[in-house]
C-alpha cells in the first residue's frame, strides 16, 4: 500500500512539475512576442511584393542577391512567394535568373535547354484591406518571359545549344520599413571556402542539436534578430508573431521527429558574399537548405527544410541567423 502511495505522490508530482514548466514556456513566449512587437512598427500602408513563376527548366532566383527559390527537380509547375524580406528599403531592386536544363528523372538533367520550353515571370504588389475584406486586387510591376533575341547582340537566341541562361532584371519597390538585414556584415572570400565550410557545418550542427534536444531557449536565441525583421517585412500582428513563432516548436515536437545528418552540400555564397548558407548536392533535397527536419503526419514521413542564411556582424566572431 506505501508503495501504491508514493507511486501515485510522485506521479502527482512529476504532472505539477509538467504543469509548471509549461506555465514558463508560455510566459517565455509571451515575453518573446512583447519583445519582437515592440521592435516593430506597423504603417498605414503596409505593401506586399509577390513573385510567381512558370516552367519546366531547372532555375534559381535571386532578389538582391539574396536566394527567392531554387528549384532543382523534375515535377515542373508553378510557385508563388512573397518577397518582402528580401527588400531591405524603398528602391531599385535587383532580380536575378539562372536557367537550367530540366531534369528527366531525379538525378538525370539533360545536357542542354529545351528550345520549346518556356519560364513566366510576374512580380506583383499588394497589401491587406483596413477593413478585413482580404488582399487588394494585385497590380503587376514586373511581367518575364524568356527572350527571343540576345539583349547585347540582338541576334535570335538558340536555347537549344545552350548549357544554361542568366538574366537580371529590376524593378522599383517603395516599402515604409527599413531594415539593417545584412548590410552590416563581414565580406566572406571564397579563397577562404574550406574554413567558412566547417563553421558553417558546426553552426547548423548546434541548431540540429537543439532542435534534437527541444532546446527552445537556445533557438530563440539564435533566431532573434531574423524573427524581427520577418515580423516587419510581413507587417505580423501580435497574435501573428505568437503563431510564427510557435510554428518551429511544433514542429519538433511533432511525432517520429528526426534530424538527417549534414552531408553532400556546398557552400553557398549571398547577400554579395555577405551571407552564407549550406545546400544539399543531391537527389530531391538538391538545391535546399542543409538542414533538414522529418517527422510524421497522417502515416507519412514528410520533410522540412530549415531557412538558416547566416552572416557575421563586422566585428564580430560568432554567426548570426539573419533569415
Amino acid at each position: 500500500m506505501k508503495k501504491n502511495l508514493y507511486i501515485a505522490f510522485g506521479f502527482v508530482f512529476f504532472l505539477h512539475g509538467c504543469a509548471q514548466e509549461k506555465k514558463e514556456n508560455m510566459k517565455k513566449l509571451e515575453e518573446r512576442v512583447t519583445y519582437i512587437e515592440s521592435q516593430r512598427k506597423r504603417f498605414e500602408y503596409e505593401p506586399q511584393y509577390q513573385i510567381k513563376i512558370e516552367t519546366q527548366f531547372a532555375y534559381r532566383i535571386r532578389l538582391n542577391d539574396m536566394p527567392v527559390n531554387t528549384y532543382l527537380g523534375n515535377w515542373g509547375g508553378s510557385v508563388k512567394l512573397n518577397l518582402n524580406t528580401e527588400i531591405l528599403q524603398s528602391g531599385i531592386q535587383n532580380l536575378n535568373i539562372e536557367i537550367y536544363p530540366e531534369y528527366s528523372d531525379i538525378n538525370t538533367q539533360k545536357e542542354f535547354l529545351d528550345p520549346k520550353g518556356y519560364f513566366k515571370l510576374q512580380i506583383t504588389q499588394t497589401a491587406w484591406r483596413k477593413d478585413g475584406g482580404g488582399l487588394e486586387e494585385p497590380k503587376t510591376i514586373l511581367e518575364y518571359e524568356l527572350p527571343k533575341e540576345d539583349k547585347q547582340t540582338g541576334w535570335t537566341i538558340d536555347y537549344a545549344k545552350l548549357k544554361s541562361f542568366t538574366d537580371s532584371l529590376s524593378f522599383e519597390a517603395t516599402v515604409p520599413y527599413h531594415l539593417q538585414g545584412w548590410t552590416n556584415g563581414e565580406v566572406f572570400k571564397e579563397e577562404d571556402s574550406l574554413q567558412l565550410k566547417a563553421q558553417v557545418i558546426s553552426f547548423y550542427k548546434n541548431i540540429g542539436e537543439a532542435m534534437k534536444n527541444k532546446n527552445m531557449e537556445f533557438l530563440n536565441k539564435e533566431y532573434l534578430k531574423a524573427d524581427i525583421e520577418n515580423a516587419q517585412a510581413f507587417y505580423f500582428s501580435k497574435e501573428e508573431i505568437k503563431n510564427y513563432l510557435v510554428d518551429l516548436e511544433k514542429s519538433i515536437n511533432a511525432e517520429n521527429f528526426k534530424v538527417l545528418p549534414i552531408e553532400d552540400c556546398v557552400l553557398k555564397y549571398y547577400g554579395n558574399h555577405r551571407v552564407l548558407s549550406l545546400e544539399a548536392l543531391k537527389g530531391i533535397d538538391r538545391g535546399e537548405s542543409s538542414l533538414i527536419t522529418t517527422y510524421t503526419k497522417d502515416g507519412a514521413e514528410r520533410s522540412i527544410y530549415h531557412s538558416l542564411l547566416l552572416y557575421r556582424p563586422k566585428g564580430s566572431s560568432q554567426f548570426q541567423i539573419i533569415r
